[in-house]
């Protein structure tokens, strides 16, 4: 890896401004757009680097020299949901573990996938396998052979109905992602890998799909998340086995949708999750310590928008009085996200007139066909997956500054902080990387 992306030096207070406009960030950008580094610098490769770290291949790396010189037998990564490059850059320096974590070791930015929704990056962190590839395009995901739509996370349709209770023919989780989970190859390499979620998140029948192979721990707190961190590593150094812990915690994602970006609620989340880390890895056994790297980064960024600026598709007769139709009748509502809108349309006349009608619209938005973002390899390079091709919409709109959704889901239009596209608040994420004994020998001084 060239010394453009790693150990990128920024100050304390490092504007929103400064920390974006950085020349060295990874990606290929075009004005308030960012094309993912899938080949390179992207949280798509972050699973092979832990894979590679731990001595197993299981796909694509990151660069060489992401990570700090050392033999590892253990590797944490922590993921805080919606942690965007910008934030790390103006908060490091008072937030200590950011602070100390990037003293000690190695700290890159690199780019989210398309889109850059907790859905798709999410199995992306579970299985190394692009959008493209996983077939996942965003919280809300067509499923054209049963006639509905679904969120995938949660496992239920945009009702709110449990799909693995609906019918004899509900969907199995596994139907919904096209992609072996990373902790399978790890266990075939003799790597023993543990997942530490949120309750509510680590059960269900996603998180058992993209988790197979793992020992998933659900926490009910961040206290008792942090504890089963800690826990996992003492764990690891008494068996002598390689092992993977992924935790992830989902509250700064959270607050950032409710308040934005700069938030009081955003910053204290932000320390609270950093806190409860740092107080229980700083106890690690030092024997234990020097077998571990500690890593720390993030799905996706926000950007903040102006609620009141959102667009109503449902206000656009030109679009939404030409959606496709399910088998039963009803119209197909928008997929994807706010910042990642897909359309399915009924013709190719319909998509000619919304593409248009969208194009004229007073908002900046790139309108693609579904083919041309294909083409284009947004969502990953290489072949598309089936699951890809079916799901992605007749045109897909990405926003440059709002959030695009529609009345009937009216809660999406209200986020202050919001992520999908492809600007590059939501792109540009840290991956900050140190042994844990270093670690705690800058955080002593």
């Amino acid at each position: 890896m060239s010394d453009d992306h790693a150990d990128t030096d920024l100050g304390d207070d490092v504007g929103l401004h400064d920390a974006l406009e950085d020349p060295s960030l990874p990606g290929c950008r075009r004005g308030d757009y960012v094309f993912p580094d899938y080949g390179g610098y992207c949280v798509a490769n972050v699973p092979g680097t832990v894979g590679a770290a731990l001595g197993a291949d299981v796909g694509r790396s990151l660069p060489d020299g992401a990570l700090p010189d050392g033999d590892y037998s253990t590797v944490v990564v922590v993921l805080v949901d919606g942690l965007g490059w910008d934030r790390f850059s103006a908060r490091r320096g008072s937030v200590p573990l950011l602070g100390s974590l990037s003293a000690a070791g190695r700290t890159t930015p690199l780019t989210s996938v398309y889109p850059s929704e907790t859905a798709a990056a999410i199995t992306t962190m579970h299985t190394g396998a692009t959008p493209a590839e996983h077939g996942v395009l965003g919280w809300n995901v067509r499923l054209p052979e049963r006639g509905r739509t679904c969120a995938p996370l949660p496992f239920v349709d945009r009702d709110g109905d449990d799909l693995a209770a609906a019918t004899d023919e509900a969907p199995d989780a596994a139907d919904l992602f096209d992609a072996e989970p990373v902790y399978e190859r790890l266990a075939d390499a003799g790597v023993e890998s543990h997942t530490v979620h949120e309750a509510r998140l680590s059960e269900g029948a996603y998180s058992a799909a993209t988790t197979a192979g793992a020992t998933r721990h659900g926490c009910e707190s961040l206290a008792e998340f942090a504890l089963a961190v800690r826990r996992r590593v003492e764990a690891a150094a008494a068996g002598g086995d390689p092992t993977y812990v992924y935790a992830y915690w989902s509250n700064v994602d959270g607050a950032s949708h409710a308040e934005g970006t700069t938030s009081e609620l955003y910053d204290a989340e932000l320390e609270a999750v950093c806190g409860a880390v740092e107080r229980e890895l700083a106890t690690v056994d030092p024997a234990a310590a020097e077998e571990t790297l500690l890593v720390l980064t993030a799905d996706h960024g926000h950007v903040d928008v102006d609620p009141s600026a959102a667009v109503d598709l449902s206000t656009l007769p030109a679009v939404w009085d030409r959606r496709d139709r399910h088998p039963d009748g009803s119209p197909v509502r928008p997929t994807g996200g706010p910042r990642n809108v897909h359309l399915h349309l009924r013709d190719g006349a319909a998509v000619e007139r919304a593409r248009g009608r969208l194009e004229e619209a007073p908002f900046d938005a790139r309108v693609l066909t579904g083919t041309e973002a294909l083409e284009a390899g947004l969502f990953g390079p290489g072949e598309p997956s089936d699951l890809l091709r079916e799901r992605v919409g007749d045109l897909v709109v990405v926003p440059r500054d709002r959030s695009v959704w529609f009345g009937g889901e009216s809660r999406k239009l209200e986020f202050v902080g919001t992520h999908g596209g492809q600007h590059p608040a939501e792109q540009y994420v840290p991956f900050v990387a140190a042994g844990l004994d270093e670690w705690n020998r800058v955080r002593e001084s």
